[in-house]
């Protein structure tokens, strides 16, 4: 975004253009934050998701399965804690927006199929054999001498 001046002049007109539209964001942050109830509307705010139906972040978070809140919390934990663990807080920080937003695509549905194609893949390798049953003994055979 570099611009080349040609003149002073415009180099001047440029700078109070920008004066100006400083001027104009100045005007909107304060307008946001002028009583406590816009901090507080304005923060929460910021928690709406992105999604079309405008739904806040704890409806969606109530909204998913236990696997995926589960994956949320636990996938962050595992690669900070034990993978990444003498990272710094910039590798960690995204490390954890990443892991979240991977943790968004796991739900039980996904779980299920994935056991199950594990499970199909150990009895591709190993083959489940049943065991002959041994004969069971009831006692004294009835056509034995001490009947």
């Amino acid at each position: 975004m570099e611009k080349s001046f040609t003149s002073l002049a415009e180099l001047q007109t440029e700078i109070q253009l920008l004066k100006v539209k400083n001027f104009q964001q100045e005007e909107v942050i304060k307008e946001r934050l002028h009583s406590p109830s816009a901090i507080f509307h304005t923060i929460t705010s910021l928690f709406k998701s992105g999604s079309s139906n405008n739904q806040s972040l704890t409806k969606t978070l109530l909204n998913q399965d236990l696997f995926t809140n589960l994956a949320r919390v636990g996938i962050p934990l595992v690669m900070n804690g034990f993978l990444f663990k003498k990272s710094g807080f910039v590798a960690k920080m995204l490390i954890t927006f990443l892991s979240q937003k991977a943790a968004k695509q796991v739900t039980s549905n996904t779980v299920t199929g994935i056991v199950d194609k594990f499970q199909g893949i150990l009895k591709k390798f190993i083959p489940i054999t049943k065991k002959k049953a041994a004969p069971r003994d009831y006692g004294i055979p009835p056509d034995s001498e001490s009947y």
